[in-house]
């Protein structure tokens, strides 16, 4: 199973991605939401990890982009700020689960269990 990361912060996405194939997972990871967008129609994943709050492009505008050529894909929001209106456009746009910032490893691999459950 496939997992895409997009996270502007390398150290916290090579943690996720340390944690997630020690579990069994393939992983890649994009630093910003156009290589984001971009690794997504490549590796097609099966689930994508995406931060809100990145430079250049945030998470909302990057899931759009997904969200106009891929509307399968499940995603996992990832932030440290849970503004409401943030929130519920992420939900507008088929989130699949909601994790803030910061999480236990434990969390994270639990949360990954109930999207490939569902």
């Amino acid at each position: 199973m496939k997992i895409l990361i997009i996270d502007d912060e390398t150290d916290l996405r090579d943690l996720m991605k340390d944690v997630l194939e020690e579990d069994g997972y393939q992983v890649f990871c994009a630093g910003n939401g156009p290589d984001g967008i971009l690794l997504n129609k490549q590796k097609n994943p099966d689930v994508i990890l995406l931060d809100l709050r990145m430079p250049e492009m945030d998470g909302i505008e990057t899931l759009r982009n997904i969200r106009d050529t891929d509307d399968e894909v499940n995603v996992v929001i990832l932030t440290g700020y849970g503004c409401p209106d943030t929130i519920r456009d992420s939900f507008d746009l088929n989130v699949s689960e909601y994790l803030s910032k910061p999480f236990e490893n434990r969390e994270l691999l639990s949360i990954i269990g109930k999207v490939f459950a569902s």
